[in-house]
């Protein structure tokens, strides 16, 4: 395990060489315009930053984990149990920022071989543009497809809210014909008799209906 001297000094060096190393690599991720057919070219630059970042990473992680044992020991001053917090914290930044722009330059890199192993079998149309401009129309059509889904959710909102208006109505209609129910029970029992008197008179009717067709069946019969 190095001596406490040694390894600020060496984390100081690390820190500005990985802090340089990722600019680089993050304008190199933004600047990336990988063509199917020269993949491996246009990415050879970014996978050897991405090398020597992944390096450097490792040896500030390694001189972190001394700094804290050595702080470890009891007989480290606050400035330096202080300074071993803000290494351990600039490794956990510098990583994270090195993984997500990884998998932005892997995720471009893929797109790139989905463009070139189907673009120009399926879709004859996209064959003679770039893997970006091709992107940038199924983005489009993607959007318009989006647009449409918002049209349709807007139309069933307001279809619901109309039923729900219609619902609220029929609610008030008949909580208003059951009050006046309840207040004119005389008129309540009078439309219920004529109710009765109806389903008696309807009863009646299709008994002497059957009755004519029953006997004019039989008068045919015999009478034949």
């Amino acid at each position: 395990m190095m001596s406490w001297p040694e390894a600020r000094r060496i984390a100081r060096s690390l820190e500005g060489k990985i802090d340089t190393k990722l600019c680089q690599y993050l304008k190199a991720a933004g600047s990336l315009r990988v063509e199917p057919s020269d993949e491996e070219t246009a990415s050879s630059p970014v996978k050897a930053l991405e090398g020597e970042i992944d390096t450097l990473l490792q040896k500030l992680g390694s001189v972190t984990d001394d700094m804290r044992k050595l702080t470890a020991s009891g007989n480290s001053s606050a400035e330096e149990f202080e300074m071993m917090n803000r290494y351990q914290s600039l490794f956990h930044q510098f990583s994270n920022d090195f993984k997500r722009t990884k998998r932005t330059v892997d995720n471009n890199l893929k797109r790139a071989r989905l463009l070139g192993s189907r673009h120009d079998s399926k879709n004859p149309s996209l064959a003679d543009i770039r893997p970006h401009e091709a992107l940038e129309k199924e983005r489009d059509g993607l959007f318009s497809s989006l647009g449409l889904v918002d049209k349709l959710i807007d139309q069933g909102k307001l279809t619901y809210d109309e039923l729900k208006n219609q619902r609220s109505l029929f609610g008030r209609i008949g909580g208003t014909m059951a009050a006046l129910g309840r207040q004119f029970p005389q008129a309540n029992d009078f439309i219920k008799k004529i109710r009765d008197k109806q389903n008696r008179d309807t009863v009646i009717l299709a008994f002497v209906i059957a009755s004519c067709m029953f006997f004019t069946v039989m008068y045919i019969m015999y009478s034949g």
